[in-house]
């Protein structure tokens, strides 16, 4: 899908035959004059086309582990020249991880803007008077991908400013924006109940996360655990044991699972040390529709509300203005988090956003990908090797080569939203997905990179500073079953140390 951009200039052969006629005409006295300056001319265009050779540093590193450097492929450009200064493999496509994440973020800026925003409404089903609500609240989701727990409690704090006290109808969900689906994604069933395969939704909440918090109680000989957030209807049972020795192991020796009907209930087993300090792991749990009512519910009672009668899907009433209406926060930021911190399920959401904004709702990945299309061949951005999953990188399918996506970073440097683009990627060494990688780098600080991850991949791509002040576009691509355990990594970091030093 994504391809070359037309709007990049290719070397001009206009201007070398105007250099040649105009040679012709040069006093004979200055002939060895010009003749040095287009000796210069010609070395400085030569030096300025792409070069294939990896620098000496990468070469090293691929070398040292026996990845072979066809494995690699690198797109470096200045954002002010019209050629690469180095493409390696650049044409290849290779599965691009996370770090698809920055096409996905540019396609919602650049369609829908920095300043869109996602409306959660809700609806009264009864009347309210005292406080009391006499029938359901209904609440439309309409895709917010980033409805945490503290934006729940606003939410609901501004429906109390309104009035609203007791609920003794229930909850009514429309989420037909987006329906509930908890298929796992293909090729990652099992990882079904890890934080970063959770499903895109209507109403998605806290990215329909949990974290097991358990820690040692001393005092009674026994290791405590809760759940954070606590969810009505998710059921914890605790089996772990308190042990003695050193604090460590893998998950500090306790087992999760996630089991029962509709993925109710967390279990948990194993021994933990009564050295070890609190420790959390993070799951996913129950349904999208059960986990928007299970943390409603426990916010509303614990602001001393209350909620009877459970959930059910349905709709909104018809020609009805809402309620209360709550705004999202800006796509600006929802993009900044998604990149950030490398969230799957703002990325899918954001994706798919953009089909039902362009294409009209329910949101479905087939609108989402012919309304990706459409933007980049409005910016002019041809890229053959796309093919586009879901937007996320968690994708076994998902492909582009180097070049592709370095045209689409250098396409948006150039641009009005190039800020929110850059500034949305993590800064190496400093902060997101990067506050402890290339924290001693040359670059560090001086980077702004998403970085990508799956068996057998590894995946930077976004923009370096050189000490020159020149602003280098940067993709590289690595497909190893070396790759993603530090090979990856390293070779990342050879090749920004030399692309810094420019």
């Amino acid at each position: 899908m994504p391809q070359p951009d037309p709007a990049v200039a290719r070397d001009n052969p206009a201007s070398a035959g105007t250099g040649r006629r105009r040679a012709a005409l040069v006093p004979k006295r200055r002939w060895q004059a010009t003749a040095a300056a287009m000796a210069v001319m010609l070395c400085c265009s030569w030096a300025a086309r792409a070069q294939d050779a990896l620098p000496p540093g990468v070469a090293r590193v691929l070398s040292h582990y026996g990845i072979p450097q066809g494995s690699y492929s690198v797109w470096v450009q200045d954002v002010r020249d019209h050629e690469p200064l180095l493409a390696h493999g650049a044409d290849i496509p290779r599965k691009p991880a996370s770090v698809i994440k920055v096409l996905t973020g540019w396609l919602v800026l650049e369609a829908l803007g920095p300043e869109h925003r996602w409306a959660t409404r809700a609806y009264l089903g009864g009347e309210l008077r005292d406080g009391v609500l006499s029938g359901p609240l209904i609440l439309e989701g309409g895709g917010d991908p980033r409805l945490v727990m503290e934006r729940l409690w606003l939410f609901q704090h501004r429906m109390r400013q309104k009035g609203l006290r007791a609920i003794r109808g229930g909850l009514v969900i429309d989420d037909r924006w987006l329906p509930a689906n908890e298929l796992p994604v293909s090729g990652f069933e099992a990882d079904r109940h890890r934080v970063f395969s959770a499903s895109p939704y209507a109403l998605l909440m806290n990215f329909q996360s949990v974290q097991a918090v358990v820690e040692p109680d001393r005092t009674g000989n026994q290791v405590r655990a809760r759940l954070e957030p606590p969810l009505t209807g998710l059921e914890l049972i605790n089996r772990v044991r308190l042990a003695g020795g050193r604090c460590g192991g893998f998950q500090r020796g306790v087992a999760i699972r996630i089991t029962g009907t509709g993925d109710n209930r967390v279990e948990l087993d194993g021994s933990y040390s009564r050295n070890c300090g609190s420790y959390s792991i993070p799951r996913r749990a129950l349904s999208g529709p059960a986990y928007a009512f299970g943390l409603f519910d426990a916010l509303w009672r614990e602001g001393g509300g209350e909620l009877e009668g459970g959930y059910r899907l349905g709709s909104r009433p018809h020609n009805e203005e809402p309620w209360l209406e709550f705004a999202s926060e800006f796509a600006s930021q929802a993009v900044r988090f998604m990149n950030k911190h490398s969230n799957n399920v703002m990325a899918r959401q954001l994706l798919l956003t953009l089909g039902a904004e362009m294409r009209g709702p329910p949101a479905t990945l087939k609108k989402a990908r012919a309304a990706a299309l459409e933007v980049l061949r409005r910016a002019g951005l041809d890229l053959p090797s796309l093919v586009l999953d879901n937007g996320s990188g968690l994708s076994r399918i998902s492909r582009i080569s180097a070049a592709d996506l370095g045209r689409v970073l250098v396409h948006a440097a150039r641009g009005p939203l190039s800020p929110e683009l850059i500034a949305s990627l993590p800064v190496a060494g400093r902060d997101g997905t990067l506050t402890r990688t290339y924290t001693k780098a040359p670059f560090s600080g001086r980077a702004h990179l998403k970085t990508g991850s799956l068996n057998g991949v590894s995946a930077i791509a976004g923009m370096v500073r050189s000490g020159s002040g020149r602003q280098l576009a940067v993709v590289a691509l690595m497909e190893h079953p070396l790759a993603a355990k530090g090979p990856g990594e390293e070779a990342h970091g050879a090749l920004l140390t030399s692309m810094s030093g420019r």
